[in-house]
């Protein structure tokens, strides 16, 4: 397990100008009518409870894009940590980013849902190993894969005669099952997420993130509310914001200076 490991987690809410203060424009909301909403992205070493990095964002940013921002520090050191997030950070896609920069990620699936109400996608057994998909009538179809990763399974065939249709499927074609090309992580990540060391892990950690996220929003720091105007500005104020968080923590650790300069107590 690496010696160090870090959380991270989007700040619930919106950062919102007051009403005796001027509207935020940034960029990405210019031209928007009346007040334009950032969020705020914190990566938070769950051991120390210090704040590693805070990302600024548009508000309707998908959480998951501030992601390269937030675990920029790690790249290129020796033991990376492991990092602990919401579903936001737990699709396919982002796993494989991280995978790739030798990163691991403890974060739960993103829940499958289908729109028309009936069965899930998780209703469904993927078999990637021999290339089949099983509905919940326990028909089985094989995976037309693409050129560019993932695949269709397509069960238009068993759908006139199933007595399960109107519970599956409203479309005329039957239904049909979207195969990800990252539905091999996403498996090992669905699997592994039931275990109870996965659980105790993500129990553990996920608490002391939004703890740290409530401290952030204190109303002595600004609350949720931006003082200044600007993505730009804002960023400035969120990053003093943050320093000021980890100096009351250091304090709390027992920081002092001595002969041989900064060090915490016990460390």
């Amino acid at each position: 397990m690496p010696p160090r490991n870090a959380a991270f987690a989007a700040q619930p809410g919106r950062t919102r100008p007051a009403p005796d203060r001027p509207n935020l424009s940034p960029p990405a909301l210019r031209g928007v009518t009346g007040d334009a909403v950032l969020k705020a992205h914190l990566s938070v070493d769950p051991d120390s409870e210090l704040i590693d990095e805070i990302i600024l964002t548009p508000a309707n940013t998908p959480d998951k894009f501030a992601l390269p921002g937030l675990v920029e520090s790690l790249k290129g050191q020796d033991d990376l940590p492991e990092i602990v997030g919401d579903a936001a950070y737990g699709d396919g896609a982002t796993r494989a980013e991280l995978k790739d920069a030798g990163i691991s990620v403890i974060a739960k699936v993103p829940p499958a849902r289908n729109m028309t109400g009936g069965f899930s996608k998780d209703r469904f057994s993927v078999d990637l190993d021999n290339k089949m998909v099983t509905c919940p009538a326990h028909q089985s179809v094989p995976i037309r894969f693409s050129p560019h990763g993932g695949g269709t399974a397509n069960f238009a065939p068993h759908c006139s005669t199933c007595p399960l249709a109107t519970q599956c499927t409203t479309s005329r074609n039957g239904r049909s099952i979207t195969i990800n090309k990252f539905e091999g992580l996403i498996q090992q990540a669905r699997s592994e997420q039931t275990e109870p060391d996965w659980k105790a892990r993500y129990k553990a950690d996920r608490p002391m993130v939004e703890r740290k996220i409530s401290h952030f929003v204190r109303r002595p720091w600004g609350g949720r509310n931006a003082r200044t105007r600007g993505l730009k500005r804002v960023g400035t104020d969120v990053d003093t914001r943050a320093a000021a968080i980890n100096l009351a923590r250091l304090a709390v650790l027992g920081l002092t200076c001595g002969p041989n300069g900064w060090a915490v107590a016990g460390a």
